[in-house]
């Protein structure tokens, strides 16, 4: 067994000597005219710690009863439970210095790096813990998780609390704020790993919290509309240290955990084969021949349930006809142009002077109960939240998007199950930019809800998203963090007026939060430079300018790189500032921007080439809260040598670019090297060139490292043991059951990422045992040996170099099974593939035949 390992970093603590008069004079005042334990909790707690709570302070009261009074800060400090640490804690926030960062923030990486178990959040590990801590949610806080079953998109929304203790201001690099998704497909405990993305987050002196969103996409298998499909979606909040992959039950230091209930969206068609497959039914060998078993084939399209349908539906569910029949109700009030609705208040006679009645009836609901059911539609003071409840909203700032999560609480009253059309949850957006112009309407998004049997107790989470055009609203990061009020009003059914954002829905409810808006130029509308944030879907500040090497999350697809060079298609993605409306269903809209992307190899006097290839984007159209989309679109060099800016984030029309591409570059194996990308918009209307500019407003030149080259395996067979003597031996060669076999390896390549050794078949040589050792020493019984014969070595290791590793290797095969094996090496550079994912990967492998023993 592992000897246990302690390291230990102790905390700088206050003395009662060092605090200053003026300080002293505060804490006594405080502590001797508190008149409860719960008082002086409520007061010097830090949020989410029990380290002050009401148990010490019951020890402070108790310890003033028995002195009469204090007089010094050491009679504080030897109260009962309280000591150094929590001294310095209670003075710290009664005289208003509580921003100073503690030590377990300020100097985390290093503790961990000392000891990796120095908070004791690791369930296996050598190191025995020196300060137990572990979820803690004091400076920033995972609150909610959603899904928008439609777009296949989660959203996790997490809370900065603090304006301290992020690492340095808007101008520094910040720290990192990761989140790992997982998923548990059928609630049955076995969670699969869909990726991580992260944040960066900062020293930012506002008002507290700010709201950031991350994203990432959930590929999910659609079941038919009468099979419920629930999954359990679970997120991992870990601050300055990435939760480890397929470790669903990590325990974070900084940071916490949220389980989700979602709903995946029903199939809109189904495969031909699938339908004989689910009836069971035996197909002809040769039906091939006569029917195209392959054939989509799209399923019977859901449609609104009317009223009749919905009182039927609901006569014994216990749901008010002023919900299932609501969105009916209101289309008749509007075109009698009664709109008490949305003024929320309404007295007797006015209700009775509408004459709602006969159209009432008409839809089907019953005379008698029409002055009740309108009765019921004055708005509640702050929204009905019975039915559904806005949670959270944040910002996405790697992609520029708003975005909130929704809790669906009920099992009905959503207008239909999911065989039907269900019903809509709106989110209508606004934002106060600070500029004197109060509150700005920024659009409307929405996700379609239905009535699921036996939801769970936690309800069904869901989300919405929204890109917002952040032109004209940056500043540069000399000029401070850039914050914003951010309003969101939820109402079911009927999208809240974009004339409104004191809106008061009926069923709903409206959140404010503040956002961070990231550095950028200082633009003015008319100013249409471009800005290049992404490529190769990693964040432009996650590339190395020197190496041209990224280090971090992916923005879009659910990657880690470290180190990482590009190869494949690189995505280049980025904005335009202030388009103009060019997209419009009806008439002629404004005349569209139009851009150039150049590259070229960082080397003296290379002139710049322009991309001119076409490519696919997926475009979603917005048309007031209605979505089309996502659908292709091939964007193609016009014959004035640009591309079409598709962009239109502004107006009641608007147009979407997932992952807001501009080009696709690709590369090939001759453009091993630095490259350098820039980009240029033109405005046909003006004739004016704009090139794209650095958050500082210098020209913007991204420098990338393209490798294009597999790595270099090798593996051989060199010779054997038996019975003490070693002798020479080739592959494809016949050995004795154990017989020790020896032999070399490499993994060779610039960007070397992993290589992996193992014995396979792997069942029957599951006994063996597999020495993998660098260097030209061969093993021996003190070697590392590994049981079952499998190794696998990541850089960084302190075996393995950024170039690849070599050496020798060995399997004892006493406990294999006699069998035809072969030894494989399996290896992985680190290059950021076609933009999506890590690693050009290569293997090669030696046979061999393991016989009896004679």
């Amino acid at each position: 067994m592992a000897t246990k390992k302690t390291i230990s970093i102790k905390r700088p603590t206050l003395k009662p000597e060092e605090v200053s008069a003026n300080d002293v004079k505060k804490v006594l005042e405080f502590v001797n005219t508190a008149r409860t334990p719960e008082e002086i909790a409520e007061t010097i707690e830090f949020p989410n710690e029990v380290d002050v709570g009401v148990k010490v302070a019951s020890n402070i009261l108790e310890k003033r009863a028995e002195l009469g009074t204090f007089t010094d800060l050491k009679q504080i400090m030897d109260v009962h439970n309280i000591g150094p640490e929590r001294f310095t804690d209670i003075v710290s926030i009664i005289t208003g210095k509580s921003d100073v960062v503690e030590t377990e923030r300020s100097n985390f990486k290093y503790m961990i790096a000392m000891n990796p178990n120095y908070f004791g959040n690791l369930k296996v590990s050598p190191f025995e813990p020196v300060k137990v801590m572990t979820n803690k949610t004091t400076y920033e806080e995972l609150m909610c998780v959603g899904f928008n079953p439609y777009f296949e998109r989660l959203e996790a929304i997490v809370h900065v609390k603090k304006s301290t203790g992020y690492g340095g201001n808007i101008c520094s690099s910040g720290t990192p704020e990761y989140v790992r998704f997982y998923v548990d497909w059928d609630n049955t405990g076995t969670w699969e790993d869909i990726g991580m993305v992260s944040f960066k987050s900062y020293n930012i002196p506002t008002s507290k919290p700010i709201e950031y969103d991350l994203s990432i996409p959930l590929d999910a298998a659609k079941k038919l509309c009468f099979i419920k499909n629930l999954p359990t979606v679970r997120a991992i909040l870990s601050w300055n240290t990435p939760p480890p992959a397929d470790t669903p039950d990590h325990v974070p230091v900084w940071g916490n955990s949220v389980d989700a209930r979602i709903q995946i969206d029903a199939l809109k068609f189904i495969v031909l084969k699938d339908v004989f497959k689910m009836a069971d039914v035996s197909l002809p060998e040769n039906i091939m021949e006569a029917v195209d078993i392959d054939k989509e084939i799209n399923l019977k399209k859901p449609v609104k349930l009317d009223v009749p349908q919905l009182i039927q539906l609901y006569k014994d569910k216990g749901i008010p006809e002023h919900r299932f029949g609501f969105t009916q109700i209101h289309k008749i009030m509007e075109k009698s142009g009664s709109a008490f609705i949305e003024k929320g208040a309404v007295d007797v006679k006015a209700k009775a002077a509408v004459s709602l009645t006969n159209p009432l009836i008409d839809i089907g609901f019953d005379a008698v109960k029409i002055p009740d059911i309108i009765g019921e539609l004055i708005p509640l003071p702050m929204g009905d939240t019975t039915y559904e409840d806005l949670r959270c909203i944040g910002l996405n700032t790697n992609q520029d998007v708003l975005a909130g999560v929704i809790k669906v609480k009920k099992t009905c009253g959503y207008s239909g199950n999911l065989c039907s059309a269900g019903s809509d949850e709106y989110v209508a957006f606004w934002i106060d930019w600070d500029d004197g112009a109060g509150w700005t309407y920024i659009g409307t998004a929405s996700v379609n809800v239905h009535d699921i049997d036996n939801i769970p107790p936690e309800g069904l989470q869901y989300s919405v998203f929204l890109p917002v055009n952040l032109s004209g609203h940056r500043q540069p990061c000399g000029d401070g963090a850039k914050t914003v009020k951010v309003r969101a009003i939820l109402s079911w059914e009927v999208a809240p007026p974009t004339w409104s954002p004191y809106y008061i829905p009926r069923w709903g409810n409206r959140r404010d939060t503040l956002v961070h808006i990231t550095p950028g130029p200082a633009l003015e509308e008319g100013d249409h430079t471009p800005y290049i944030s992404v490529v190769g879907n990693m964040g432009i500040d996650d590339i190395d300018s020197s190496t041209g090497l990224a280090t971090g999350t992916g923005v879009m697809a659910a990657f880690t790189a470290n180190d990482s060079p590009f190869g494949g298609v690189v995505t280049i993605s980025g904005h335009i500032a202030f388009p103009p409306n060019s997209f419009v269903t009806s008439g002629s809209g404004a005349t569209p921007l139009k851009y150039k992307v150049f590259v070229r190899q960082s080397l003296p006097g290379e002139p710049w080439q322009q991309l001119t290839n076409s490519f696919n984007v997926k475009i979603v159209d917005q048309v007031g809260s209605t979505f089309s989309g996502p659908y292709n679109h091939k964007q193609m060099i016009d014959p004035s040598g640009y591309y079409t800016y598709m962009e239109d984030l502004d107006g009641n029309e608007r147009r979407f670019v997932e992952g807001f591409v501009l080009a696709k570059w690709a590369t090939t194996a001759s453009m091993s090297g630095i490259w350098e990308i820039r980009m240029e918009a033109f405005d046909t209307t003006t004739s004016t060139t704009y090139p794209a500019l650095n958050t500082d407003g210098t020209p913007q030149v991204i420098r990338i490292k393209i490798d294009n080259v597999w790595p270099v395996p090798d593996i051989e067979i060199t010779g054997y043991t038996r019975a003490g003597v070693t002798k020479p031996a080739e592959a494809c060669g016949s050995f004795r059951k154990g017989d020790i076999i020896h032999g070399k390896y490499s993994m060779q390549d610039e960007h070397f990422r992993y290589l992996s050794l193992w014995a396979e078949p792997t069942a029957p040589a599951s006994g063996g045992k597999l020495c993998v050792q660098p260097g030209i020493a061969p093993c021996t019984a003190a070697s590392g040996w590994s049981i079952p014969p499998s190794v696998t070595r990541f850089y960084p290791s302190p075996v393995a170099s950024a170039n690849g590793e070599s050496g020798v290797w060995s399997l004892d095969t006493a406990g294999m099974t006699p069998c035809g094996y072969i030894i494989r090496v399996h290896g992985s550079d680190r290059t950021i593939v076609d933009s999506g994912y890590i690693g050009h990967k290569n293997g090669k492998s030696v046979g061999f035949c393991l016989l009896k023993p004679e």
